[in-house]
């Protein structure tokens, strides 16, 4: 009895791996919410150019009270990270089919978000020391493919990163349409339920549209042969931009990229993490 008594807490989740867990999915939230308000001010000419992940640290971290912003974003993100390894190594929520094909699957998206976040911690910490790269976020885009291509099969291989992202933009709009959204939260018992699904029919759909043109520009990218033609998220915000009526189209993509961070912000507080 006392044997299985230990292992049932062990398979519980333990008290920081529940703090880690909300902490990120609300620093998360908060990177997407700065990145639409970025981008809305450029839509409405308040500012010159939308920015990604990264340019939205660096320009946060040009003031004092922003790096104070950034270095609470910085240790929220190691959080996330942090939670997205041990789901993908542990998966403490559902230690009963972690073998299961889907729980692999599931596994290695959460290994790879660990890892593109990572980054953006590292990017964080050195916007706060103020040791920025001189590299714009479009450039540093460029180069990274460049160097993808000049490997053995490097096309190949950005070609398959791209459709792997255009097929995460495409569950994406999965989650926006159906009740896949609401699997984690319990909104039952609030009144916020119907704001909180339009806040996630309409974020989610922004996010499915940014993460399935960076995904297809990849793969365009790859076909040509042009590194040029490669984009993250700056570079698509700033290419609808660019297009006719660009202001109205990059202030619907933030506005949804907008309600997407406040969609994964609010809903913390119903978000089950459940035992196994």
């Amino acid at each position: 009895m006392h044997a299985r008594r230990a292992e049932d807490q062990r398979d519980s989740l333990q008290p920081w791996e529940r703090w880690i867990a909300h902490v990120g999915y609300l620093a998360e939230g908060l990177i997407y919410l700065l990145i639409g308000t970025f981008g809305l001010l450029a839509a409405v000419e308040l500012s010159q150019h939308p920015n990604g992940s990264r340019g939205v640290l660096n320009r946060l971290g040009s003031t004092t009270a922003g790096k104070l912003l950034v270095s609470l974003l910085a240790l929220g993100l190691a959080a996330f990270v942090l939670w997205q390894l041990l789901v993908a190594i542990r998966d403490p929520e559902h230690r009963s089919q972690r073998y299961t094909w889907s729980r692999r699957l599931a596994r290695v998206r959460h290994l790879l978000n660990g890892a593109l976040y990572s980054a953006l911690v590292g990017e964080a910490i050195w916007s706060v020391l103020g040791l920025t790269a001189g590299d714009s976020e479009r450039r540093s885009q460029v180069l990274w493919t460049a160097r993808a291509m000049r490997l053995p099969a490097g096309r190949v291989m950005v070609a398959l990163v791209g459709s792997g992202i255009a097929i995460f933009g495409a569950w994406q709009l999965y989650r926006a349409v159906t009740a896949d959204k609401d699997k984690r939260v319990d909104l039952s018992q609030t009144r916020l339920k119907p704001l909180i699904n339009a806040l996630g029919l309409y974020g989610l759909t922004a996010r499915a549209l940014l993460f399935g043109m960076i995904g297809i520009l990849l793969i365009v990218a790859a076909w040509h042969a042009q590194p040029r033609e490669s984009r993250g998220i700056g570079g698509v915000l700033d290419a609808l931009k660019r297009q006719r009526d660009g202001s109205w189209l990059l202030g619907i993509e933030a506005a949804g990229l907008i309600c997407y961070g406040l969609f994964q912000m609010v809903k913390e507080r119903y978000r089950l993490l459940r035992d196994s």
